[in-house]
């Protein structure tokens, strides 16, 4: 493949005068002169052999067969090789049933992938398996070509898959395995909205529920930590830059859940949503890149499950009437 390609590579320098004149004093074995190269064919290689080391002695021909091979692919074994138990599963183990439960129901959809689909905190499938991709060691490789420059994404990604392995597959080897075998899987298709939807109806904007992809042992040790919050617009726009907004914790979130909310206060929105889980509330204090201190609202320690009936009770401007109470883990009515 390689020699393929530096053959059309010479061929399309042969074609370019103005490329041929600047290299001719390089062209030290006269490749750029088509009228005076000669085509060699495989037969003349193999005839100029002043060794012998092809002469066939013995009719031995044992060597040109393949035995405990088994017949694979170009992207299997990069897939293969850097497979192993990931150690902290645990911790992804709600979502990945979560987003299981979803498919079943619906809720979620298998997209064709496209190339270029890949991004930071998104679920994919590829040949049948589930996983979560990060965007662990990747750089920006930028290749110059006449027609100007080109970024790539090239290094290592993190893929947890959802048997409780984890692989560090190349992002481009990765891309060629999506190409041949793989999926994307939806964001959640809203199902809490109101049963029917007309144009007299007013989009208010979004409930999401976020997930943090933090390193810090101190974040990551608090159990079933989510952002529960509200925006106007897309929360997949909103949260694009987490990375680097104090708000997010300063790390790259996974969505686990939008809902769609039509004609609705959006006051009450975001008051509803901070009084409900109030005595579940983790207090941050998060320092930026430049010194400043910040006091990230909106996250909470809450089981899953427990988030999902509480969005149904905002959505359905009921949630003002209850609350969650951390201590025996359970919704409960405000006393009147």
């Amino acid at each position: 493949m390689e020699e393929y390609m530096l053959a059309n590579r010479l061929k399309a320098i042969r074609a370019n005068p103005k490329k041929v004149k600047l290299l001719q004093p390089f062209d030290l074995y006269n490749l750029l002169d088509i009228q005076n190269t000669t085509t060699v064919t495989i037969d003349d290689i193999l005839k100029n052999d002043p060794l012998g080391i092809l002469d066939d002695v013995s009719g031995d021909t044992s060597i040109f067969t393949l035995s405990h091979v088994k017949p694979t692919d170009r992207i299997r074994p990069d897939y293969i090789a850097h497979r192993k138990v990931c150690k902290d599963f645990l911790q992804f183990k709600k979502v990945f049933d979560m987003i299981a439960r979803d498919l079943e129901i619906g809720r979620r959809k298998l997209v064709e992938y496209k190339r270029g689909a890949l991004l930071d905190g998104h679920f994919y499938v590829l040949r049948g398996v589930m996983f979560l991709l990060q965007f662990d060691k990747l750089k920006v490789d930028p290749r110059i070509y006449e027609s100007g420059t080109y970024n790539r994404l090239d290094g290592r990604t993190r893929c947890i898959f959802d048997n409780g392995t984890e692989s560090n597959m190349l992002y481009r080897s990765l891309e060629k395995a999506m190409n041949i075998d793989g999926f994307c899987i939806s964001e959640p298709i809203d199902d809490m909205e109101f049963d029917q939807v007309t144009d007299d109806d007013v989009q208010n904007g979004y409930i999401y529920v976020l997930k943090s992809q933090s390193n810090n042992p101190s974040i990551r040790a608090i159990k079933d930590l989510y952002k529960i919050g509200y925006c106007s617009g897309s929360v997949t726009e909103r949260v694009k830059n987490a990375r680097n907004e104090p708000t997010y914790l300063l790390s790259d979130v996974t969505i686990i859940l939008t809902v769609r909310c039509f004609n609705m206060n959006t006051r009450y929105l975001e008051s509803a949503i901070h009084d409900f889980f109030v005595d579940a509330n983790i207090a941050f204090e998060v320092r930026d890149r430049r010194g400043n201190t910040h006091y990230p609202r909106e996250w909470f320690s809450v089981p899953l499950g427990i988030v999902e009936e509480a969005v149904k009770l905002i959505v359905a401007q009921e949630g003002e009437h209850y609350k969650y109470d951390p201590h025996i883990g359970k919704i409960i009515k405000r006393a009147l």
